[in-house]
């Protein structure tokens, strides 16, 4: 690693720092090909850079920031070319006479074992197998679709990549440590989840399902979609703000302030058709597979908001009770 200390890759080095910001701040490395020699130099640094914070957050976001900036350039590469990259992470895949269904002119074929492999982290529902033409065992896809499941490959191959500890950290890249631990403290990024910080909500008094949900964002582990969308109607209907939930889904690494912002603003009935949305009951939960861990209270109600009012009072009469003993021992 002493090769870091030349001049020469200065410019390699600062790149690599710039891809790591920019992954930060924006979810998504830039192009930037004006210099190519510094942009291939830039990628093993950027991985070794990342590998040295040694902040889980970072690695997953950064992943995902890579595999966003591959998939632009996935999606402008010819037939043939995609192909052969597909093949490159064994898929078994082919080109087909671009029939159309729906309006979707699909160009390749691909083997369910590489369509789920890739798919299954998707959120969107057109990912969903059934939602998709599948004819002898293989999924149809468009160009832009197998862009997307590749970016998917390079996200899990970049995260084996960074999944390798660092055994010393060169000195040329000390200095690129401090700056980036720096820039995740100052945004306040890669740290626990504080829920306290949103007021008057009383964690102690959250049902099972949202307590699990609550334990995912606070580990940085991915929740679906509709686990998202009942936490965060349930907090505005506890009386979180909107700015206070935005804050506790900064932790998650696809995190887009502008995207996670509209979507609970919607929620909350500031955008759209104003209609400010309730958490799903307990049987749709069940239904989610959000339902976890089930107490007696649960047994009692039909729905999450119902959990947390007679929790919260249950909590505030014992806090009254022991207040009232504690007066009557100093008495």
């Amino acid at each position: 690693m002493r090769a870091l200390s030349s001049p020469a890759l200065s410019s390699a080095m600062s790149r690599a720092l710039g891809r790591v910001e920019e992954a930060i701040r924006l979810g998504k490395v830039g192009l930037g090909l004006s210099d190519e020699v510094s942009e291939l130099l830039s990628f093993p640094i950027a991985i070794a850079l990342v590998s040295a914070v040694g902040n889980e957050y970072l690695k997953r976001r950064y992943a995902l920031a890579e595999a966003k900036r591959a998939e632009e350039f996935l999606a402008r590469e010819p037939v043939d070319k995609l192909l052969s990259i597909a093949r490159d992470f064994n898929w078994k895949i082919r080109p087909i006479e671009a029939p159309s269904w729906h309006g979707f002119l699909y160009e390749f074929s691909l083997s369910l074992p590489d369509y789920l492999r890739n798919a299954a982290p998707l959120k969107d529902k057109k990912w969903k197998l059934i939602n998709r033409h599948i004819v002898s065992g293989e999924v149809l896809i468009t160009r832009a679709e197998i862009a997307r499941l590749l970016a998917e490959e390079v996200r899990r191959k970049i995260e084996g990549l960074l999944s390798r500890p660092l055994k010393e950290v060169p000195a040329p890249l000390v200095p690129l440590v401090e700056k980036v631990r720096a820039l995740l403290s100052e945004l306040k990024v890669g740290e626990t989840v504080q829920l306290e910080a949103g007021g008057e909500a009383i964690l102690e008094a959250f049902p099972p399902c949202m307590k699990a949900i609550y334990r995912a964002l606070s580990e940085r582990k991915h929740v679906p979609h509709a686990g998202r969308f009942a936490f965060t109607a349930f907090l505005l209907h506890i009386g979180m703000s909107v700015d206070d939930v935005v804050e506790l889904f900064r932790q998650v690494a696809d995190f887009s302030e502008k995207i996670t912002r509209y979507q609970v603003e919607h929620i909350a009935g500031e955008r759209g058709g104003k209609v400010r949305y309730t958490p799903p009951s307990c049987d749709t939960m069940r239904s989610y597979g959000l339902c976890v861990g089930a107490d007696e209270l649960c047994a009692k109600i039909r729905h999450p908001l119902s959990y947390y009012a007679r929790k919260t009072r249950k909590l505030k009469k014992a806090k009254e009770a022991e207040g009232a003993r504690g007066g009557l021992a100093s008495g």
